[in-house]
């Protein structure tokens, strides 16, 4: 009898020890199912994802200090690939929580991220993780049918919207068919294809919410002309333009960010667009 006794207490030690090991490996970071986690913000009443859902997240990949890649994702919670890997550290957060979790470096890189061979030995991966919302398969097709319907409603008011705009602002000025006004006429070289170019400039859309903008004359923004480098009404509207000119600009979508939109700046589908240009500088084509 004291011999189990004896046998039980030396594997409770033994457990013990192993806890405190694991605990010391990443200090201040607890373990589940294989995932070393550390929580920054915790809001337990909140809804939790579960396999099927879509998620939103930011998340920050590093090793050690060296951030590799900031981004934002939306993903569907899928089942585990591997024991420890990110769908089981997902499926532990809440709405709105944001923690730190430690991820084995070669299994994340090559297992699921599919990048080949990982170049950083056995550092581990590191992700800063906010879960920003969560979305049912079924919630997420309905907010497609939403967006589809939204995106041809745009479709149909575009002309509409621009005609109303110009009329508004008195613009009745076309050069190569797209709406615009000089503000100031300059007398300086002449843009032409391939040029290199340096401009001032202004963007909004037609409520006048702008989402661009570039108006540091010692940091002018620059670009070559025809190159496809910049929305393609710029490219054919600054080919008309004299240094010195300032042009005020109205585009359609398909001049400016087409029917797809730009995320990054928060255009929708088939926006026009307005832009105030000032043509600075004219450089002759970098192969002179």
């Amino acid at each position: 009898m004291m011999k189990k006794n004896s046998l039980i207490w030396v594997l409770v030690a033994v457990l013990l020890c192993v806890t405190l090991v694991s605990c010391k490996k990443y200090n201040g970071f607890k373990r589940n199912s294989g995932v070393y986690y550390q929580f920054h913000e915790l809001n337990e009443g909140n809804e939790q994802p579960k396999t099927g859902d879509f998620v939103v997240v930011n998340m920050a990949l590093r090793v050690e200090d060296s951030v590799l890649s900031p981004m934002t994702q939306n993903n569907m919670l899928m089942d585990d690939l591997y024991k420890g890997d990110i769908y089981t550290a997902l499926r532990m957060m809440h709405l709105g929580d944001s923690a730190t979790f430690i991820f084995d470096g070669r299994k994340f890189y090559e297992e699921f991220l599919g990048m080949g061979e990982y170049p950083y030995g056995k550092k581990p991966i590191y992700a800063d993780i906010k879960l920003l919302r969560i979305m049912s398969k079924q919630n997420l097709e309905r907010a497609e049918e939403l967006y589809e319907e939204r995106k041809e409603l745009m479709r149909h008011l575009e002309d509409s919207l621009i005609n109303n705009y110009v009329d508004k602002n008195h613009i009745t000025n076309k050069i190569a068919g797209i709406y615009c006004e000089y503000v100031e006429v300059g007398n300086g070289e002449k843009a032409e294809q391939g040029c290199v170019v340096d401009i001032l400039f202004r963007a909004f859309r037609l409520d006048g919410s702008e989402f661009d903008r570039s108006l540091d004359p010692e940091n002018p923004f620059t670009f070559e002309l025809g190159m496809g480098q910049v929305a393609r009404g710029l490219d054919i509207l600054v080919m008309e333009m004299r240094e010195g000119d300032k042009i005020t600009m109205v585009f359609p979508s398909s001049l400016a960010f087409g029917e797809q939109g730009f995320v990054n700046l928060n255009i929708a589908p088939y926006t026009p667009v307005v832009y105030e240009v000032e043509l600075l500088h004219v450089h002759p084509p970098k192969n002179e």
